[in-house]
């Protein structure tokens, strides 16, 4: 579990010095997003991969990417930025970021916390802001683990972004061929190393859920037919943040989603906790809706987590479950609730 230990008043200086050197040396002039380079933490040798993004212009940072679920979503987000619908994005980042903004970006502690350390800063995209990004959560304030590793990776990607670009070291992302910077102990001091490595491409695999319960599928074929019924289920985050508590950090329930596609009529809705309690839900929900109303003639999904859920299910019963792009009946009403909330 994530700790809360702030940061140091040292550890904060340190990682504003980084940031304003990375900033200063503006290396998205000559780096792109998607030229990922890799710094392991010195602490548990866990992978970072580091994103450098501005050269559109616009935002000015670097996001590290934390082991297999941070590259996994930061891929998935950039090949498939055209269906991922907008509520979901936030929820595929599983990172550490410097982001440089306005200062009516910061939030009223990143003010305190500045003017503590006697620090100053002045103009557009001039102001440090340092977040966690985890799925399920708010981006929230980093603790003293990370505080310290995003501390080496600015510097750690600096001096890469700056060596290949004087020709010392050479990166090829067409080849998925990047540097990795990892640091040994000696003399009680850190030394970093340079060498070159290939990028992995980490899949994801859902353990399949099987339906054991035969006398409730015995119940449900029973029940009959919803006739030409073709429905549309996910799972996703809510759009709105709850916070149990002024200390603890803010996060997003799940909610189950279920629609008729022709009437466009949301006829399931549940709202819980953790993404855990996905498969649960989401069956206990379609089992019960199946007893009173009988069976549809097809279920459409997004995802393969939810494939993994649904198929031995749909398999006994006799439903087709099909896997599409977009949910749109789902997807609409998610962005009615980000308008209205």
């Amino acid at each position: 579990m994530r700790n809360n230990d702030k940061p140091t008043d040292a550890q904060l200086k340190e990682l504003y010095q980084a940031a304003l050197e990375f900033k200063n040396a503006q290396p998205w002039k000559w780096l792109y997003d998607v030229d990922l380079i890799c710094v392991e933490n010195p602490r548990d040798k866990t992978m970072g991969y580091c994103s450098v993004m501005g050269r559109g212009g616009e935002h000015y940072a670097l996001g590290v990417y934390l082991g297999d679920e941070g590259i996994f979503g930061f891929c998935n987000l950039m090949e498939n930025a055209d269906i991922i619908p907008q509520h979901e994005a936030l929820h595929l980042q599983n990172c550490i970021m410097c982001s440089f903004e306005d200062r009516d970006m910061l939030a009223s502690a990143d003010r305190k916390q500045i003017k503590a350390l006697g620090l100053s800063f002045r103009g557009r995209n001039a102001w440090p802001i340092f977040r966690r990004y985890e799925p399920g959560y708010h981006p929230w304030f980093i603790n003293q683990e990370e505080c310290i590793f995003l501390t080496h990776a600015l510097r750690q990607t600096l001096f890469v972004a700056a060596n290949v670009i004087s020709g010392q070291l050479k990166m090829d992302m067409e080849r998925r061929k990047t540097i990795l910077r990892y640091s040994k102990e000696e003399n009680g001091k850190l030394q970093w190393y340079s060498k070159e490595i290939s990028l992995p491409y980490p899949t994801v695999s859902y353990k399949p859920v099987k339906i054991n319960d035969n006398i409730v599928i015995q119940k449900i074929k029973k029940a009959g037919s919803m006739g030409n019924i073709q429905l549309q289920i996910d799972t996703c985050y809510v759009t709105s943040p709850v916070r149990e508590s002024k200390d603890e950090r803010p996060y997003f329930p799940r909610v189950l989603i279920i629609a008729e596609q022709k009437s466009r009529q949301v006829v399931g809705f549940e709202m819980y906790q953790s993404i855990t309690d996905d498969a649960r839900v989401t069956l206990n929900k379609l089992m019960r809706m199946c007893l009173e109303r009988g069976t549809p003639k097809e279920i459409q999904v997004r995802s393969e987590a939810m494939i993994a859920i649904l198929d031995d299910f749909c398999k006994k019963t006799g439903i087709k479950l099909k896997m599409v792009k977009r949910l749109t009946i789902i997807e609409h009403l998610m962005e009615e609730m980000a308008y209205r909330f």
